[in-house]
Protein backbone atom coordinates (compact mmCIF):
# COMPACT_ATOMS: atom_id res chain seq x y z
CA UNK A 1 0.00 0.00 0.00
CA UNK A 2 2.86 2.26 0.89
CA UNK A 3 4.20 1.76 -2.82
CA UNK A 4 1.19 2.67 -4.11
CA UNK A 5 0.88 5.75 -2.42
CA UNK A 6 4.45 6.78 -3.13
CA UNK A 7 3.88 6.36 -7.25
CA UNK A 8 0.35 8.15 -7.17
CA UNK A 9 2.23 10.95 -5.34
CA UNK A 10 4.69 10.82 -7.91
CA UNK A 11 1.57 10.68 -10.49
CA UNK A 12 0.35 13.78 -9.12
CA UNK A 13 3.40 15.61 -8.61
CA UNK A 14 4.17 15.09 -12.65
CA UNK A 15 0.83 16.09 -13.86
CA UNK A 16 0.93 18.99 -12.01
CA UNK A 17 3.98 20.34 -12.85
CA UNK A 18 3.39 19.68 -16.18
CA UNK A 19 0.24 22.12 -15.68
CA UNK A 20 -2.54 19.96 -16.03
CA UNK A 21 -2.45 19.13 -20.12
CA UNK A 22 -4.78 20.17 -22.29
CA UNK A 23 -2.58 20.74 -25.35
CA UNK A 24 -2.08 24.21 -25.11
CA UNK A 25 2.14 25.09 -25.55
CA UNK A 26 1.87 28.71 -25.17
CA UNK A 27 3.70 29.80 -22.39
CA UNK A 28 2.24 31.14 -19.17
CA UNK A 29 3.12 34.26 -16.47
CA UNK A 30 5.81 32.63 -13.76
CA UNK A 31 6.35 33.97 -10.68
CA UNK A 32 9.96 33.98 -8.81
CA UNK A 33 12.00 35.89 -6.24
CA UNK A 34 13.46 39.34 -7.03
CA UNK A 35 16.91 40.47 -5.70
CA UNK A 36 14.95 43.06 -3.49
CA UNK A 37 13.02 40.20 -1.71
CA UNK A 38 9.59 40.51 -3.49
CA UNK A 39 8.41 38.37 -5.87
CA UNK A 40 8.64 39.10 -10.02
CA UNK A 41 5.94 37.91 -12.58
CA UNK A 42 6.98 36.96 -15.75
CA UNK A 43 5.66 38.24 -19.32
CA UNK A 44 6.58 36.99 -22.60
CA UNK A 45 7.50 38.95 -25.97
CA UNK A 46 7.11 36.42 -28.38
CA UNK A 47 6.41 37.32 -31.82
CA UNK A 48 4.13 40.06 -31.95
CA UNK A 49 1.83 39.56 -28.14
CA UNK A 50 2.68 39.60 -24.99
CA UNK A 51 2.43 36.38 -23.15
CA UNK A 52 -0.13 35.94 -20.74
CA UNK A 53 -1.63 39.06 -22.62
CA UNK A 54 -3.50 40.11 -19.20
CA UNK A 55 -2.01 39.59 -15.26
CA UNK A 56 -3.22 40.16 -12.04
CA UNK A 57 -0.56 41.29 -9.41
CA UNK A 58 0.04 42.50 -5.89
CA UNK A 59 1.75 45.66 -4.64
CA UNK A 60 5.26 45.16 -4.32
CA UNK A 61 5.42 42.58 -7.17
CA UNK A 62 7.31 43.48 -9.93
CA UNK A 63 6.59 42.89 -13.92
CA UNK A 64 9.49 41.63 -15.64
CA UNK A 65 9.03 41.32 -19.78
CA UNK A 66 11.63 38.52 -21.41
CA UNK A 67 12.50 38.95 -25.12
CA UNK A 68 11.68 35.25 -26.84
CA UNK A 69 12.62 36.71 -29.93
CA UNK A 70 14.56 38.02 -32.44
CA UNK A 71 12.64 41.40 -33.25
CA UNK A 72 14.55 43.94 -31.29
CA UNK A 73 12.04 46.64 -31.72
CA UNK A 74 9.62 45.69 -29.52
CA UNK A 75 9.14 47.91 -26.66
CA UNK A 76 6.29 47.89 -23.51
CA UNK A 77 4.86 51.14 -23.08
CA UNK A 78 2.23 51.99 -20.53
CA UNK A 79 -0.65 53.86 -22.12
CA UNK A 80 -1.07 56.19 -19.25
CA UNK A 81 2.87 57.18 -19.84
CA UNK A 82 4.01 55.03 -16.00
CA UNK A 83 6.47 53.38 -18.01
CA UNK A 84 8.43 53.10 -21.30
CA UNK A 85 11.02 50.80 -21.74
CA UNK A 86 12.59 52.41 -24.72
CA UNK A 87 14.65 49.54 -27.40
CA UNK A 88 16.02 47.41 -24.22
CA UNK A 89 14.74 44.35 -25.83
CA UNK A 90 18.16 44.33 -27.54
CA UNK A 91 18.84 40.50 -27.57
CA UNK A 92 16.71 37.22 -27.34
CA UNK A 93 16.29 37.12 -23.50
CA UNK A 94 16.93 40.69 -22.72
CA UNK A 95 14.33 42.40 -20.31
CA UNK A 96 12.90 45.28 -18.44
CA UNK A 97 11.53 45.11 -15.35
CA UNK A 98 8.66 47.59 -13.46
CA UNK A 99 7.60 47.30 -9.68
CA UNK A 100 4.19 48.52 -8.86
CA UNK A 101 3.80 50.32 -5.47
CA UNK A 102 1.31 50.05 -2.79
CA UNK A 103 0.43 53.38 -3.75
CA UNK A 104 -1.14 51.87 -7.34
CA UNK A 105 -3.18 48.97 -5.78
CA UNK A 106 -6.44 49.08 -7.38
CA UNK A 107 -5.28 50.37 -10.61
CA UNK A 108 -5.18 48.86 -14.15
CA UNK A 109 -2.39 49.38 -16.43
CA UNK A 110 -3.15 48.84 -20.08
CA UNK A 111 0.20 48.90 -22.08
CA UNK A 112 1.14 48.34 -25.67
CA UNK A 113 4.74 47.93 -27.63
CA UNK A 114 5.00 51.33 -29.61
CA UNK A 115 6.51 49.53 -32.63
CA UNK A 116 3.61 46.96 -33.24
CA UNK A 117 0.31 48.31 -31.51
CA UNK A 118 -0.88 49.80 -35.06
CA UNK A 119 -0.31 46.92 -37.23
CA UNK A 120 -0.88 43.92 -35.01
CA UNK A 121 -2.66 45.15 -32.07
CA UNK A 122 0.26 44.23 -29.48
CA UNK A 123 -1.13 45.05 -26.12
CA UNK A 124 -1.40 43.96 -22.56
CA UNK A 125 -2.38 45.11 -19.01
CA UNK A 126 -2.25 44.79 -15.29
CA UNK A 127 -4.51 44.49 -12.90
CA UNK A 128 -2.72 45.79 -9.29
CA UNK A 129 -4.91 43.82 -6.80
CA UNK A 130 -7.95 41.47 -7.20
CA UNK A 131 -10.14 44.84 -7.03
CA UNK A 132 -8.95 46.94 -9.71
CA UNK A 133 -11.01 47.24 -12.67
CA UNK A 134 -10.85 44.65 -15.70
CA UNK A 135 -9.16 46.60 -18.63
CA UNK A 136 -10.77 48.62 -21.19
CA UNK A 137 -12.69 46.36 -23.59
CA UNK A 138 -10.30 46.98 -26.50
CA UNK A 139 -7.55 45.38 -24.57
Amino acid sequence: MLKLTRLSMAFLLAVSACGGGGGDSSPTSSTSASPSGGQVVTVEILDFEFRPKSIVIEPGQTVRWILRGNDRTHTTTAQNGAWNSGLAFSQDGASFERTFGAQEEGMTFNYSCTSHQACCQMQGSIRVGAGAPPPDPDY
